[in-house]
């Protein structure tokens, strides 16, 4: 994956973790195809890791999203799927700046010339 690749797809995720962290429905369903059902399996999944609602969710910056964590894990993860024309992607989600025990998995996929990230689920 190239520089302009691994931006995009820093920026997508980073979006997409931010519309969690803020419960914005709206472009969850808009730009991400979330639906209401699913968005709050996602806020449930969040509460989960963080009870009191006490979070600020990003992901790791850019010049430390593709390489490894303090526990070897890459922050961001990509792999080739079965089908040859997708990615699939984990992605650590950090609290307060910090990397937490939460990881996001997603799919990458490319539709009209466009990057598109569409979510898969969410553990440890």
């Amino acid at each position: 994956m190239n520089e302009a690749s691994c931006a995009q797809v820093h920026e997508l995720l980073d979006e997409f973790v931010q519309s969690i962290g803020r419960d914005d429905r709206r472009v969850l369903q808009r730009k991400f195809d979330v639906s209401e059902t699913i968005a709050e399996e996602i806020r449930e999944s969040i509460y989960g890791y963080y009870p009191a609602g006490n979070f600020s969710l990003g992901i790791a910056p850019l010049e430390l999203a593709f390489s490894k964590g303090k526990d070897g894990r890459p922050n961001i993860e990509f792999f080739r799927m079965l089908d040859e024309i997708s990615w699939g992607a984990e992605c650590v989600i950090w609290n307060k700046g910090e990397p937490g025990e939460a990881i996001l998995h997603v799919d990458f996929v490319c539709e009209k010339r466009e990057l598109k990230l569409r979510y898969r689920n969410i553990d440890s």
